[in-house]
């Protein structure tokens, strides 16, 4: 699939070989929801191309390549994807179409992806949590926001910023109960119905069902497109100011970092030997893999690296 965002505006999308052809409603969808999303993006993006950035790099730590979900995430749907369509067993089918429907709600990273470029479309800067944990009470350990939580969280931001549109596909696709009832296994497959026993018996026609997984995987899909369509329109190194708050050097810039065939993958300072050597702070941050790292630590004026070998599942 070629996904790509027109002068007009107007996203257009093109099968490419190998692709499964696009049902109408899907594409539709599809469509409507890259339109709903976009402008959280493009407004992070004009508002501070530095805290944009951030956002798009996602770094919470020091740590090796490899710990990654929301990557793993963009891999698993579309080849769960795959398995679920050569499934003839159409009741195994449906399982995996529900697990799939759940797995796409529970994923954290789009949501703080997309809390994070309403914030900085206003003015606000780049949080490695938009959503925290909430303290427990007495013995209870701190719990994770549900989804639900975040999505009434991310209505009302959206709105505050007159975006309001930006939280629409998550709230068509969100149904609670029929998440809960397929991750507490509190559901009933009867024929085409999905029936589920909590909070109260309640069957799912199976075209309710489907316009729920189709408009999830619609999401999905629309997050990821706007993700890796960001992080690879840098196809260059690029010298940008750093946000005012970051940095008490009014002279601080960074240097955009590229790998071939991705897009951004750090920032560094962009001082020089002899204005580090007077005593300027430098600074990093990035995705890196180990010979990048060592790349930089050689020739820090290194700012364009080779494409990458996906690891293999072996």
């Amino acid at each position: 699939m070629k996904a790509s965002l027109q002068e007009s505006g107007e996203w257009s999308i093109e099968a490419t070989e190998g692709d499964k052809p696009l049902s109408g409603p899907y594409l539709s969808t599809l469509k409507r929801y890259l339109q709903c999303m976009t402008p959280a993006f493009t407004g992070a993006h004009e508002r501070c191309e530095f805290e944009f950035i951030l956002a798009l790099l996602r770094v919470r730590g020091i740590q090796d390549a490899g710990w990654d979900p929301f990557e793993t995430t963009l891999r698993a749907i579309p080849a769960m994807t795959v398995v679920h369509e050569s499934m003839t067993d159409l009741e195994a089918a449906r399982h995996l179409h529900l697990w799939i429907y759940g797995h796409i709600l529970e994923a954290s990273e789009p949501y703080e992806l997309l809390a994070n470029m309403i914030a900085i479309s206003q003015g606000g800067r780049w949080f490695a949590q938009r959503f925290p944990p909430v303290p427990g009470k007495g013995n209870r350990p701190p719990r994770e926001l549900s989804p639900g939580e975040k999505i009434v969280s991310m209505e009302r931001v959206a709105s505050a910023a007159s975006m309001p549109q930006v939280a629409t596909p998550l709230r068509e696709i969100w149904d609670r109960e029929l998440r809960n009832a397929v991750f507490h296994a509190d559901y009933v497959l009867h024929g085409s119905e999905v029936r589920i026993l909590r909070p109260h018996p309640k069957k799912y026609s199976n075209e309710r069902v489907m316009e729920l997984v189709n408009g999830a995987h619609a999401y999905h899909t629309a997050i990821k497109i706007l993700y890796r369509a960001h992080v690879g329109m840098y196809t260059e190194s690029n010298v940008i100011p750093v946000h005012p708050e970051f940095s008490p050097d009014p002279d601080d810039r960074a240097v955009i970092l590229v790998r071939e065939g991705h897009g951004v993958i750090g920032m560094r300072d962009a001082w020089t030997a002899e204005e580090i050597a007077a005593g300027r702070v430098t600074h990093l941050i990035g995705n890196f893999r180990a010979e990048e790292l060592t790349t930089l630590h050689r020739d820090r004026t290194v700012t364009v690296f080779p494409a990458e070998t996906p690891p293999k599942f072996e």
